[in-house]
């Protein structure tokens, strides 16, 4: 009798533990979380998501791991930000400007010629316009955690130009941005907002005259192989915020977000390296074709085409909340716009 009830005892203390497995599995079971962007695996957006798995799955020992889907494989930039904001998607890489719709804040960085050089953009983003900027984008129901690079937008064309008055009539291919948009025709050009798959047919074509990206998009799609210019123009400065949702992001722990939050800020500087390099290699590759001529804009020529412009500061800065006014005093600037 002494005997089976010990059996018993042994029988319920085994089922105890059986049941509670499941749930013990459960608990260790490692939080999986997904990065989509739109570009190639040979672009600056995907080796840092790639640093970034590295990181975390290094801090967090395994417990939580990242799954990277590069060229569109999560959708374009409103279609990934949709699903950002359903949770249906973790994090994302889209273009700054597909924010713009959800506030005003992310239009400073819209204005051409608003920063002379890297160094500059990225002490404003990581200061406190920057996150002021990222802020702001909360109520739509996401959040930016960091700031990487796309690097600077350069021009490429059929037609030579170093002045605004060589800019009468040029045909440009523009991000449908109003902001964008308005500063090119201001400068002289007429603009064309254009899908960016048909691009390249249409400076194939003559449709376009002229079209402006970064190195890696020059490249990569082969705009260099059809036009006989790049002109350095460095006229925009690329911010390329990485986004989380917010539905998913309030559902982690603080010890999960701090961890996130620590991996985004280290994979920061790695990729602004990195898009440099590239660029700069793509820079290289394009001179040592010597079939697309690279035309730098001197500091002087530059401020010729952003003297320009100033009335379209003046003009929209009111409906910034002050931030331009904020990155002048940041970079010890004088208020030219006013």
């Amino acid at each position: 009798m002494k005997k089976r009830s010990i059996l018993s005892l042994v029988l319920i203390a085994l089922m105890v533990v059986l049941g509670c497995m499941p749930a013990f599995a459960a608990a260790k079971k490692p939080l999986v979380l997904r990065i989509g962007h739109v570009v190639t695996e040979n672009g600056g957006e995907h080796l840092g998501s790639l640093k970034l798995k590295e990181i975390l799955e290094k801090k967090s020992n395994g417990a939580i791991k990242v799954e990277v889907f590069p060229n569109g494989q999560m959708g374009q930039n409103r279609e990934m930000i949709e699903s950002m904001q359903a949770g249906t998607l973790d994090m994302g890489l889209p273009a700054l400007p597909a924010l713009g719709g959800f506030t005003k804040s992310t239009r400073v960085f819209d204005l051409l010629y608003l920063f002379n050089d890297r160094k500059e953009a990225e002490k404003v983003l990581d200061g406190p316009v920057g996150k002021e900027v990222a802020k702001s984008v909360e109520k739509s129901g996401v959040k930016i955690i960091s700031w990487w690079s796309q690097g600077f937008r350069e021009s490429t064309t059929n037609r030579k130009f170093t002045k605004p008055s060589e800019l009468k009539g040029l045909k440009i291919r523009v991000m449908d941005n109003p902001l964008h948009i308005e500063a090119w025709n201001t400068l002289g050009a007429s603009a064309i907002p254009m899908a960016f798959s048909e691009v390249l047919t249409s400076l194939q074509q003559g449709v376009l005259d002229a079209q402006e990206n970064p190195y890696q998009n020059i490249v990569q799609s082969g705009f260099d192989k059809v036009q006989k210019y790049v002109i350095e123009t460095g006229h925009l400065y690329g911010p390329l915020p990485l986004v989380f949702s917010k539905k998913v992001w309030d559902k982690l722990t603080p010890e999960q977000q701090k961890m996130i939050q620590a991996a985004a800020d280290e994979t920061k500087l790695y990729e602004r390296e990195e898009q440099e390099k590239i660029n700069s290699g793509l820079r290289a590759q394009i001179i040592k074709g010597k079939k697309t001529q690279v035309v730098t804009l001197t500091p002087a020529q530059k401020a010729e085409f952003r003297k320009m412009l100033l009335p379209l500061y003046k003009k929209h800065a009111p409906s910034m909340g002050g931030l331009l006014e904020k990155i002048y005093q940041q970079l010890g600037r004088k208020v030219d716009f006013k």
